[in-house]
């Protein structure tokens, strides 16, 4: 397969596991109004659209020192959102 199809496939793929996420997160976050969640949601939409600028221009935005930095904090936003909403649950079902 051609190098710059398998590059643009594993953006795409990148980008939708990404927005299934984004779903999710939504689904439960309308029926719980969970701020932990909302802290996950906002962490991966921050997230994706990370992925969608390094679609569209990875020389750009990895001459930028700071950007894997701030990519890496929305993933602990998301990881603390879900650990936040998780420890709530198990609480309040015990």
């Amino acid at each position: 397969m051609d190098p710059h199809a398998m590059l643009m496939l594993q953006a795409v793929a990148s980008v939708f596991g990404g927005i299934l996420i984004l779903v999710a997160l939504f689904v439960l976050w309308n029926k719980s109004q969970s701020p932990w969640l909302l802290l996950a949601l906002v962490g991966e939409g921050v997230s994706v659209l990370f992925r969608l600028a390094f679609s569209v221009a990875p020389t750009v935005l990895g001459a930028i020192p700071m950007i894997p930095l701030v990519w890496s904090i929305t993933g602990l936003l998301v990881a603390a959102g879900l650990l936040g909403y998780a420890l709530d649950e198990s609480k309040r079902r015990t």
